[in-house]
């Protein structure tokens, strides 16, 4: 169920992006003005990640997790039908102001989630849970440049925002089964059957409980070290994938001369990739470590990015997308995992919503910096500007590998890897 709200999310996120040449050529908005635009949308998605998910771990993990999730994603997917109307898409302001509401919503429910989906599975499997939830991410990423240049084929560029009516449709149902197949028993059968396989639960039905004297969740998380740093790496690589998703489309449709249609759709071939980085990555991260897989896959991240410098030919745009997608989606479960292993006990949603909130700083960075640069070097029209973001991109992904050598291995981590030790040793 957590999978399908991500796909969702996803799209409703990428939508935006995708239709970016076209919304910009309605509104005649200069770079610098969409890129405003965009990241006034996407910082909103920062505002409510850390406090709703301090909320959230008030209210109780395990299965009370989605009585809370349930109607946040209704309430923030109803929002998005509502701004596919004409009514308020063909208004600026208007439009703006309910995607502001809508992201408000999904930022605070994103951790919520995350956090959801970490306490179904024995923690020494977690990074492969959350890879497999996360391969949603690319999944709708993909769907929302089908859909894109599906609308803008079929209807025209003016009714490009027919594409924001298919959240609402699939969360109702989807949110009310959670709601009833979340109970109290089925975690309990869940937690035994990992204690049986000898492998350990999460914390049973915990709720963050503060003594006198003691620190709350928020600030213990914010005095770990591990949630720090990742969180600053999550910012850094936030802001290199965000950029590739707005410069790529408008750099296809400007300087290599695409249609809108074609250059939404194309612009999302890296989502082929990232399904399977998503599953391949976090999955190996549970045998090599976070850390080490965050480096590897920064690092890849880096000179992907820099290839872009190459893509004057649509084929030479997917061969280089393809390259990029096989880490684009896949650092951002290890992200998550990485938090939720070094979180204080019972603030295991604070944790992500710390990562949440980095990511979307990140995401609201982005629009604004490679729209500034794009403008500085001459405008839409001029290659030597996207040159240029793909360039600072790809440093931002070795800032990112940079500080997590300052990171230290969490406990778990460290007994995951004595026990591989030990029976390594056994075997021999």
């Amino acid at each position: 169920m957590c999978w399908l709200i991500w796909i969702l999310n996803a799209y409703d996120r990428e939508i935006i992006l995708r239709l970016g040449p076209t919304i910009s050529e309605q509104f005649d908005l200069s770079p610098e003005a969409w890129g405003v635009i965009a990241s006034l949308i996407m910082l909103s998605l920062a505002v409510l990640a850390i406090p709703g998910s301090t909320l959230s771990d008030k209210y109780g993990g395990g299965w009370r997790r989605a009585r809370f999730q349930v109607p946040l994603v209704i309430g923030y997917t109803a929002l998005s039908f509502v701004s596919g109307f004409k009514a308020a898409s063909s208004h600026l302001i208007a439009f703006i102001i309910l995607r502001v509401g809508v992201n408000l919503g999904a930022g605070w429910g994103e951790p919520v989630g995350i956090s959801n989906t970490a306490e179904w599975w024995p923690k020494e499997r977690r990074g492969f849970a959350l890879g497999v939830h996360h391969t949603g991410y690319p999944i709708g990423s993909l769907l929302s440049g089908l859909s894109a240049a599906a609308v803008l084929a079929m209807f025209g560029p003016a009714n490009w925002s027919y594409t924001l009516f298919l959240g609402l449709m699939i969360a109702v149902p989807v949110m009310i089964f959670w709601g009833r197949y979340s109970t109290a028993d089925k975690i309990d059968t869940l937690y035994e059957h990992i204690s049986a396989q000898g492998l350990t639960p999460p914390d049973r039905d915990q709720v963050q409980v503060r003594a006198n004297g003691e620190r709350g969740p928020t600030a213990a998380c914010f005095r770990n070290r591990n949630i720090n740093l990742t969180a600053l790496t999550t910012m850094l690589t936030q802001i290199v994938y965000m950029g590739v998703n707005v410069v790529l489309p408008a750099y296809l449709y400007n300087v290599v001369g695409l249609s809108l249609a074609e250059s939404a759709g194309l612009s999302v071939v890296f989502a082929l990739t990232g399904i399977l980085g998503q599953v391949l990555w976090p999955t190996l991260s549970d045998v090599i470590g976070r850390r080490t897989t965050i480096v590897v896959c920064g690092m890849w991240m880096a000179v992907s990015v820099a290839c872009f410098y190459l893509a004057t030919s649509s084929l030479l745009v997917v061969l280089i997308q393809l390259a990029f997608g096989l880490v684009a989606n896949a650092v951002w479960p290890i992200y998550y995992a990485a938090a939720s292993d070094a979180a204080p006990e019972g603030a295991v949603s604070t944790a992500n919503g710390i990562i949440t909130t980095a990511m979307f700083v990140g995401g609201g960075i982005a629009p604004l910096f490679m729209g500034k640069l794009i403008s500085l070097s001459g405008g839409w029209g001029e290659r030597g500007g996207y040159i240029v973001c793909f360039f600072v991109m790809s440093g931002c992904a070795l800032f990112g590998v940079l500080l997590q050598l300052f990171t230290e291995r969490p406990k778990h981590d460290s007994a995951q890897h004595d026990e591989s030790a030990s029976q390594e040793s056994v075997a021999q």
